[in-house]
């Protein structure tokens, strides 16, 4: 449970971004629908693509967001046949003067 608009917000955008479409009852367009992308992560591209999701679900179910940055990332290292992949990014609430916040999702991609 949260207390703080701010960290419910949080709450929601990391759902919204982890989630794919056709996750939700009741309501198949929600998410970002990122898992599909998850192999191609990291190619200018795709980059492109999921900020695109990214950008169209959050306009669409959190209009009083607003996005500042977005970066992509790899990590290989823990194993090599698990890629590790996700996304950074900065966003704000301008309607409570909310100070950047950061969310780090990440992908798991076995292959």
């Amino acid at each position: 449970m949260n207390y703080r608009v701010e960290d419910a917000v949080a709450d929601n955008m990391r759902n919204l971004i982890l989630t794919n479409k056709g996750e939700r009852l009741m309501d198949y367009n929600f998410g970002a629908n990122l898992k599909e992308l998850t192999f191609e992560l990291g190619s200018e591209e795709t980059d492109l693509e999921a900020v695109t999701r990214i950008r169209n679900a959050v306009s669409r179910y959190f209009p009083y967001v607003s996005l500042e940055t977005f970066e992509p990332f790899n990590d290989y290292a823990v194993d090599k046949s698990v890629a590790r992949v996700g996304v950074r990014v900065t966003y704000r609430i301008p309607l409570i003067n909310q100070t950047e916040r950061k969310l780090e999702v990440t992908l798991y991609s076995v292959g």
